[in-house]
């Protein structure tokens, strides 16, 4: 069993003691993929990065600066601590012992539109891209770039797959799925105006709660997840499938 994650847009340089140096590294597994990609980002002026990512000049420059020393030879940070989102705030890797990063290791990976797919101890560089953003790679924009290679290379792996990706991410799988693959959304909602809904920032922190959780208790049968809990979010059968696993969150 296999759980999916969206990367961060923020990111931190940070080693913690709980990981030896040797452990993680340069295992990039679209090395060749990811060199396309930086060759034509680091053709583009600060303006054209804060066009195509809407955002501030600040960022742009960031960002280009990012680009222009992204260098292969360096090592980076190790996956899991570098992504600063909320989700990754959340899976609290401060709490993990070795044999923890070992396990999420082995059981974790973080869809990624520079890296393609990022094992947990990977070591990353900081860069700042999104699956959703108009650029075009040979021609291609990064869905079509990138096709069907990270659906492969997950099921390679493994035959069960738990999505707690956001969309933007785990429309990189889905779209190649066939009826052999187990493939498991997991949602949380909340009861907002009379309806099921859900919000993007308890979701995320839920989210990367399911990770730690997972992770601590070793969990590598989908059927174990239903027991976890979270700010009032709980398992609800009535809502859920075998495809669909459903958190409400009661009030």
């Amino acid at each position: 069993m296999i759980a999916i994650i969206s990367p961060a847009k923020n990111m931190r340089n940070i080693k913690i003691d709980n990981i030896k140096p040797e452990v993680y590294g340069k295992n990039r597994l679209f090395s060749k993929e990811t060199e396309e990609i930086i060759n034509v980002l680091k053709a583009l002026s600060p303006w054209d990065i804060g066009s195509f990512m809407k955002v501030n000049e600040k960022i742009a420059f960031q960002s280009y600066a990012y680009f222009q020393d992204f260098n292969f030879e360096d090592e980076g940070v190790c996956a899991l601590l570098a992504y600063d989102g909320l989700a990754f705030k959340n899976i609290k890797t401060e709490e993990f012992t070795e044999d923890d990063f070992d396990f999420a290791n082995d059981h974790i990976r973080i869809l990624d539109a520079f890296y393609g797919i990022v094992n947990p101890l990977d070591g990353v560089l900081p860069y700042r891209l999104e699956m959703q953003y108009p650029i075009k790679i040979n021609d291609k924009n990064l869905y079509k770039f990138w096709n069907d290679k990270l659906y492969k290379k997950l099921y390679e792996e493994d035959n069960v797959i738990i999505n707690l990706a956001s969309e933007e991410y785990a429309k990189t799988i889905r779209p190649f799925l066939n009826e052999d693959n187990i493939f498991i959304d997991i949602d949380f909602k909340v009861h907002r105006d009379g309806k099921l809904k859900t919000m993007g920032t308890w979701a995320k922190m839920a989210r990367g709660q399911m990770v730690k959780y997972l992770v601590q208790n070793k969990i590598n049968n989908p059927e174990d997840l239903k027991y976890f809990t979270f700010d009032g979010y709980k398992f609800d059968e009535s809502l859920s499938t075998e495809r669909k696993y459903i958190f409400i969150k009661q009030d």
